[in-house]
């Protein structure tokens, strides 16, 4: 390992960086929202929320089905450069 706080040699001797506050933040979202997608089904979105299994529910999964698939078409680094970019104060 190296003595640089936060960047550490991997086996083949090449440094990488430790993940930001960021991108942890997103890695967790991430690894939650596909969770929750794999393991629950429309019953447990509907119990989870306390949603009625109702017209509104179904647009709510409809649209939750959705936000999976387009999470999917990003990393958690991607997604964490937009959030530091979002909150910075330009």
């Amino acid at each position: 390992m190296s003595e640089t706080p936060g960047v550490y040699n991997v086996g083949d001797g090449s440094p990488f960086k430790q993940k930001s506050p960021a991108e942890l933040t997103a890695q967790s979202f991430l690894e939650g929202i596909q969770g929750f997608h794999w393991k629950a089904d429309y019953v447990k979105f509907c119990e989870v929320l306390g949603l009625e299994a109702d017209e509104y529910a179904d647009q709510k999964y409809r649209a939750f089905q959705e936000l999976v698939e387009r999470l999917n078409e990003f990393d958690a680094e991607a997604l964490a450069k937009m959030m530091d970019w979002g909150n910075s104060k330009r």
